[in-house]
């Protein structure tokens, strides 16, 4: 698992080595995202995490290697990267793409990890903006909102567990009574 130092250590370009790039976002996106990283670590080999549908893209893409995964395969794959140490791993960050895969590199061993958006504009993942991703991933259109967000679900979640409870309780009692009638 990515460590509480991963969030913590400043980012330094110069020790960077090793690049894992994961595709939670569409292809077109995830190379262009790769040709920013060839741009910043000129030394370093890029490896990409490549959903199953777009293997033809990242065949010719120049990656030193390619994972591809399916649902089905997860967890062989976060294994098998796991075995490995990567400096930087790289997330596009879209609205479109792969939630299973937006998660990745919070599972493997890593010592940074780079979010990139649809404009190629990116920032290392730090604990001092962690609020930030969260609003920006969110979807919400202000932090107010995300706020109003985050409030009717703290309140609705504890009644609608209710509700199903009630509901289900209501359901056997109804079954017992039918069961004691006949």
């Amino acid at each position: 698992m990515a460590g509480p130092l991963t969030f913590l250590r400043s980012f330094r370009h110069d020790a960077v080595r090793a690049v894992l790039l994961v595709q939670s976002a569409p292809i077109a996106l995830t190379l262009r995202v790769a040709g920013c990283l060839r741009t910043l670590f000129p030394e370093g080999t890029i490896d990409a995490v490549i959903r199953e549908d777009d293997r033809e893209a990242a065949a010719h893409a120049g990656f030193a290697r390619v994972v591809v995964v399916r649902w089905e395969d997860r967890r062989e794959v976060v294994r098998e990267l796991r075995r490995r140490s990567y400096d930087v791993v790289a997330v596009p960050s879209s609205r479109r793409g792969s939630d299973y895969l937006r998660v990745l590199p919070l599972l493997l061993r890593t010592r940074r990890i780079l979010v990139f958006n649809d404009n190629l504009d990116y920032f290392p993942l730090h604990a001092t903006r962690l609020g930030s991703l969260a609003y920006h991933m969110s979807g919400q259109a202000s932090p107010g909102a995300l706020v109003l967000w985050v409030l009717a679900r703290l309140l609705l979640a504890p009644l609608a567990t209710v509700a199903l409870v009630a509901s289900t309780i209501r359901l056997e009692l109804r079954g017992m009574a039918r069961r004691l009638r006949a």
